[in-house]
């Protein structure tokens, strides 16, 4: 072999040397960053989870308000439907009347 070989055989080692040392001191970093990982990842899991959770007690939450309001909505209905409220205006008109014929015959007015 001559002297060119070995000296491109000595590079190949010394560059496997290097390679080697490389990952040496960068293994530890590589392995602190995949345990901060895997954390995170955990962590962001139970968030998950508790956020699933909370949704479903909102949507629970939501479905027993609907079943306690039904009766008011009802009533609401019925309050606020054209029928009721020109039957309170009449009423109103009327006493209205009565209040100023009641007045008129004591002559306030």
């Amino acid at each position: 072999m001559t002297v060119l070989g070995w000296i491109g055989v000595g590079l190949l080692v010394l560059a496997a040397v290097v390679a080697l040392v490389g990952i040496i001191l960068v293994l530890p970093a590589f392995v602190r960053t995949r345990r901060a990982g895997l954390a995170t990842r955990d962590l962001a899991l139970t968030y998950r989870l508790v956020a699933g959770i909370s949704a479903l007690e909102l949507q629970l939450a939501a479905l027993e308000r609907q079943q306690l309001l039904r009766p008011w909505r009802r009533v609401r209905r019925w309050a606020f439907h054209p029928l009721t409220i020109a039957l309170v205006e009449s009423w109103s008109r009327r006493r209205r009347r009565a209040r100023e014929a009641r007045l008129g015959a004591v002559g306030v007015q």
